[in-house]
C-alpha cells in the first residue's frame, strides 16, 4: 500500500515509569502543572498534549532501575523558566549537537525526563 492514510497511525505515547510513593509523585508532578489522576497504585498525568504514567513498584531501586523519557516542547527556555522555582536539581538548558535546546530533571524515583525544543 502506498497511500499513507490507509496505514495505522501512531498518535501519542505515554511511558509508564516506576514510583515507590504515589502520593509523593502526585505532588511533584502537580507542582509542574500536570493534571493527575490516581487509580489505586497507578497514576496518569497530563499536561498539554503529553501524558506520563507511573506505576507503584515497591521493589523499585532508584539507584539501579530508573528510566529516561524525552518530551518535545515548543520552547525549552520558557518551560525551564516556569519550573525553575519549583523543581530541585533542574538542569540548565543547553544546545545539543543534534539541533535541540534541552534541559532535564531527575524525579524523586530517579526517572530522568528531558524536555527539548528544536533549534532554529
Amino acid at each position: 500500500m502506498t497511500n499513507s492514510d490507509s496505514r495505522g497511525r501512531c498518535l501519542s505515547v505515554a511511558p509508564i515509569m516506576p514510583t515507590t510513593d504515589v502520593a509523593r509523585t502526585k505532588e511533584h508532578y502537580e507542582r509542574l502543572g500536570f493534571v493527575v489522576n490516581v487509580i489505586d497504585d497507578f497514576m496518569m498525568t497530563r499536561r498539554d498534549d503529553i501524558e506520563l504514567f507511573f506505576s507503584l513498584s515497591p521493589d523499585h531501586d532508584p539507584k539501579r532501575t530508573a528510566s529516561c523519557t524525552y518530551v518535545r516542547v515548543t520552547d525549552a527556555d520558557a518551560l525551564h523558566a516556569e519550573w525553575q522555582a519549583v523543581v530541585l536539581g533542574l538542569r540548565k538548558p543547553r544546545n545539543t549537537d543534534y539541533n535541540m535546546r534541552e534541559f532535564g530533571f531527575i524525579d524523586p524515583d530517579n526517572n530522568l525526563i528531558l524536555f527539548g525544543s528544536r533549534l532554529e
